[in-house]
């Protein structure tokens, strides 16, 4: 059964807005309009908008999604370029993690220091502070 655009949200959690916007971009080239102008989505569509939602999420720019919707369409003889669009996509994911975990090793070492700190006392990083080590010296560590 076709849903519209506020049960596709109530359905995804994607905002109505949102899903309108990717529909005035043309990303979802299949969706039917009543003589209303009402856009209809059906199971399908809606797999499609959990889709688009996932690859913007990996900060795909429309216009790539656009053009794997063009690929898409050309069927399996597209499926080396579909695929290698997704492990490119997948990649780019895969260095953010890295540089997530290296931002959260970070944020580790501060919230250790700070606990540190609190049940020590001690403040080696205020440079006015008498107990001040400077960073080289906490680098040593």
């Amino acid at each position: 059964m076709a849903k519209t655009i506020i049960e596709v949200e109530k359905q995804t959690g994607i905002l109505s807005r949102t899903i309108r916007f990717w529909l005035s971009k043309g990303l979802f080239p299949f969706v039917e309009r009543d003589k209303n102008g009402v856009n209809y989505f059906s199971d399908r569509d809606i797999e499609w908008v959990m889709w688009v939602d996932c690859f913007r999420k990996t900060g795909m720019s429309i216009e790539k999604i656009k053009h794997y919707i063009t690929l898409a369409a050309k069927g399996k003889s597209s499926a080396a370029l579909r695929l290698k669009m997704i492990e490119d996509q997948k990649a780019l994911i895969k260095s953010e993690i890295k540089k997530l975990e290296e931002i959260d090793k970070k944020l580790d070492y501060k919230v250790s220091y700070y606990k540190n700190m609190i049940v020590s006392d001690e403040d080696t990083i205020n440079p006015v502070s008498k107990d001040y080590e400077g960073i080289i010296t906490l680098k040593k560590r």
